[in-house]
């Protein structure tokens, strides 16, 4: 990502007889005696640059240093690098996530994190920023994420939409532009389906064992002429609270990124295509149905 700035340009003045206002203007500028005299009003001085150059060059030259002077002390535009990231990333990992004031720091981390990938003025700043922005989905969608309480990891899922589809670039486009962050997110998205998909197994396999145990204890009470209640219930207690397993996700984001990993099996770059579509068969494999059905029917309930 090239650096590009607009330059600020005067019309319509000669070179050359830019190059003596220029000079004028330094000596009325900086002169002692004539700051002395004069302090800072520039009526008297614009009034004798009108007289050598004329009052319309004149006026052109003056807005144009004033443009100029704006320009450079306009903020700057920060340029942020990998080695920020991992600063904010050990800041999140050292506030306590059971006390409030740490929580709302830890939110205000993940939110700064996701505005510097997909803010158009940081990118354009650095020309390497494709590096920063790697940096901040890998830490998101890793160690932040698995570090991260159920809202915090809402948050990170939802951020994911904007990185990928939406962020506006510096030449216009929406989307994000680089191969190799889309390499880091969709390793990162694979390896967060994975663990929720394998979480259903085993959620699944679990069940099917305690239904098979419930089945047999009914059958040795009815042998034994028994009717005694069950020492345990064959469903699991699913807490809603924030610090509840975030595996298995949502619905909603597991649809999310589905249609993040569905997006890169259509991808232009062909190692990010046949990994995405690596991924698809190895889950269908994993599940022995089709993944796409399997979301829309979850969906559905």
């Amino acid at each position: 990502m090239s650096v590009r700035r607009l330059p600020i340009r005067v019309t319509k003045i000669q070179p050359v007889k830019y190059f003596f206002l220029f000079i004028i203007y330094l000596w009325l500028r900086f002169d002692l005696v004539l700051r002395i005299a004069f302090g800072n009003s520039w009526k008297s001085r614009f009034e004798f640059m009108a007289q050598l150059f004329g009052e319309a060059d004149t006026e052109k030259f003056l807005a144009h240093r004033v443009k100029l002077v704006l320009h450079r002390r306009r903020p700057r535009v920060p340029i942020i690098l990998p080695s920020d990231v991992e600063k904010l990333t050990n800041q999140f990992l050292k506030h306590q996530n059971t006390h409030k004031t740490g929580r709302k720091n830890r939110l205000a981390i993940i939110n700064k994190l996701i505005f510097w990938a997909t803010n158009p003025e940081i990118n354009r700043e650095n020309v390497d920023s494709y590096k920063t922005r790697s940096a901040i989905v890998s830490t998101l969608l890793n160690v932040i994420f698995h570090n991260s309480l159920y809202a915090e990891s809402e948050l990170i899922l939802n951020s994911l939409q904007a990185i990928v589809f939406s962020r506006v670039t510096y030449i216009g486009k929406k989307g994000e532009p680089s191969p190799i962050v889309h390499d880091v997110i969709l390793t990162g998205v694979s390896q967060i389906l994975v663990r929720h998909f394998s979480e259903i197994v085993r959620l699944r396999d679990q069940k099917i064992d305690k239904l098979t145990t419930i089945q047999l204890i009914k059958e040795l009470n009815k042998a034994k002429g028994g009717t005694g209640s069950l020492a345990f219930s064959g469903e699991a207690t699913k807490r809603h609270d924030e610090y509840r397993h975030k595996f298995p996700l949502s619905s909603t984001h597991v649809e999310l990124l589905y249609r993040i990993l569905e997006h890169y099996t259509f991808s232009a770059w062909p190692d990010s295509r046949d990994k995405a579509i690596s991924v698809v068969n190895n889950l269908e494999s994993q599940l022995k149905t089709d993944l796409k059905s399997l979301i829309i029917k979850t969906k559905d309930e």
